[in-house]
């Protein structure tokens, strides 16, 4: 029993003593900047990585210009941007562009302000960890990040 004890205490604190994830701590910030009353902030949890690849979009964007091709009268830009989409789905194949992670969490609010509320807020980080954006409304993201950060690389 002592030794069940003793290995339960040794767990507790590795546990404790681990750095928090940048990720968290990036949401964190962001959440607590952005709500009614940060003090009463409560962790719920944090959603798994959704993981965009470059091929994934660049697919969706090839299939696009190939329906616009086929409409055009001169088709030879469409075949330009399709030769320059094709070179990149081989240079990048899956690597992963970026990622959202999404922090769900809970806090004091309402009329009275003491009413429990659950909020969340979703970040894009770059596959290193670095933020590229912090939000509560999902639909500020580019629906296709990959294909934006091309953009802004001036790849496409």
């Amino acid at each position: 029993m002592r030794n069940i004890f003793t290995l339960l205490c040794a767990i507790a604190l590795l546990v404790s003593c681990q750095p928090k994830d940048p990720v968290r701590i990036a949401l964190e910030q962001y959440a607590k900047e952005h709500m009614e009353n940060p003090s009463t902030y409560e962790f719920a949890s944090m959603s798994m990585p959704h993981k965009f690849t470059y091929l994934e979009d660049l697919v969706t964007y090839k299939v696009g210009l190939e329906g616009l091709a086929a409409k055009a009268a001169d088709k030879t830009p469409y075949e330009k941007e399709i030769e320059k989409v094709e070179d990149l789905m081989f240079e990048l194949g899956n690597e992963v562009a970026c990622y959202d992670q999404t922090l769900y969490y809970w806090f004091k609010g309402g009329s009275s302000g003491q009413m429990k509320l659950q909020s969340f807020v979703i970040g894009r980080f770059t596959p290193e960890g670095e933020v590229i954006a912090i939000t509560t409304d999902s639909g500020t993201l580019p629906a296709y990040p990959a294909l934006q950060i091309l953009k802004d690389r001036g790849q496409l």
